[in-house]
């Protein structure tokens, strides 16, 4: 009796599907993952009146393009304004520092203004919105 034999086929093993999944995977990391350094704004909140004594604040204006206007000068070098404003702190001449944006200065202007006179040592700060603050 004569019984025939099938031959086997060899299956290979194909990498495509598994090289598909790593790279979906990779692709996945690398849009959820952030590589800034995220670091807090320290804001007053401005929820006590202040006392008819007391000094005033500093107000900085914000323009569109990122230039800071303090006491009638306007400047780009927030390092130098930072100083300023700190020695003015110091002194006693003024209370805490308003960050007032214009209506045209976009939120990344106004935060990078914060970022720069956060990260100088510029404190306590606040952020103002709504009607226009006259500069004291």
């Amino acid at each position: 009796m004569h019984i025939e034999t099938l031959e086997r086929r060899t299956h290979s093993i194909s990498l495509t599907p598994l090289i598909d999944v790593v790279f979906i995977l990779l692709v996945f990391f690398m849009l959820a993952t952030s590589f800034t350094d995220w670091r807090p704004i320290t804001l007053a909140t401005g929820t006590s009146e202040a006392a008819p004594g007391d000094t005033p604040p500093a107000v900085v204006r914000v323009d569109a393009d990122g230039t800071l206007h303090y006491n009638g000068s306007a400047s780009r070098d927030t390092r130098s304004l930072a100083q300023r404003l700190n020695a003015a702190i110091e002194a006693g001449d003024v209370s805490a520092v308003i960050v007032q944006p214009e209506a045209e200065a976009t939120l990344d202007v106004t935060v990078g203004a914060l970022d720069a006179l956060s990260g100088a040592g510029v404190a306590p700060m606040s952020l103002a919105t709504g009607a226009k603050a006259e500069a004291p």
